[in-house]
């Protein structure tokens, strides 16, 4: 769909299952599982969700999902489907890799920032995107290095340290940016200590591409979070802030783990209504 300036294209990266109780935290199951019911081992269906978009000649990548690297007993847990989800979007629009000029990536938890880097043919590991700039917050990669122990399983330093090695495509921030023109970072936090929000402006319109701050449709109510979250309070406030300034403006909105229409727009009484252009 055309947003301004901005040509986006939705991008599923891969779908998998996730712990319910990961997903919504201290919210009863009696409640939760009404919207998103949960199979025999408590699991729910999930899809890494972002954005590919192309303005004024360049190509941005908004979120690169889990990616190929997971070990096979791994991928069986969390039944990975469409690994290559990825790079297949990106061919149906007739672009190759080395052509993507920016990587944005919300935080660098395995879901998330796992399709950075890929298997070699030499079964090393190589970035998938090789002349791109990746912009992450500072704060997000020294964490990513030295989480702590309750965090220390969503990271997975094969994804992120290869682009700090040698290839100075990484560029690090410290709170609010705007890396290009009408493509902001906000950083939010609260999920992860860098985690930050995707905001794409054209005029008076926007995309946003809200990472985990808004995982899928019922974390559109503002007490609704994730057990991962090491800053819950901050959460609810950066996402009372998001959403208000969503509804008045009439942002679209793009989901991380939406496995249903997870691009749309938050109307009055919090319903949510899906864009279908990028369905």
């Amino acid at each position: 769909m055309q947003l301004g300036d901005f040509e986006l294209y939705l991008l599923i990266a891969g779908r998998w299952k996730a712990d319910g109780g990961l997903m919504f935290g201290v919210v009863p199951k009696v409640l939760w599982e009404k919207q998103k019911p949960a199979d025999a081992n408590n699991m729910i269906d999930c899809a890494c969700v972002g954005v590919i978009a192309r303005v004024n000649g360049r190509v941005i990548v908004c979120e690169t999902g889990i990616g190929t690297k997971l070990s096979e007993k791994r991928a069986q847990q969390v039944e990975l489907r469409e690994p290559e989800g990825l790079l297949h979007s990106l061919q149906r629009l007739g672009i190759r890799p080395e052509e993507v000029d920016a990587v944005l990536t919300t935080h660098l938890h395995w879901d998330h920032a796992g399709g950075l880097t890929r298997r070699s043919e030499r079964g090393g590991v190589e970035l998938t995107f090789k002349r791109a700039r990746h912009f992450v917050q500072r704060s997000e990669w020294d964490f990513a290095l030295h989480p702590d122990v309750r965090s220390k399983s969503g990271y997975i330093t094969d994804d992120f340290t290869p682009l700090a090695d040698g290839h100075k495509l990484i560029e690090f921030l410290d709170g609010d940016a705007e890396v290009m023109p009408g493509v902001h970072l906000r950083h939010v936090g609260g999920h992860t200590p860098g985690s930050q929000v995707i905001v794409l402006r054209s005029g008076e319109l926007a995309c946003a591409v809200v990472g985990d701050l808004v995982a899928q449709t019922p974390h559109l109510k503002v007490a609704w979070n994730m057990s991962a979250d090491i800053e819950p309070l901050r959460v609810f406030e950066e996402k009372a802030r998001l959403l208000e300034e969503a509804e008045k403006h009439r942002w679209l909105l793009v989901l991380s783990h939406e496995p249903d229409q997870p691009a749309g727009y938050l109307e009055e009484g919090g319903r949510w209504r899906p864009e279908p252009r990028l369905s």
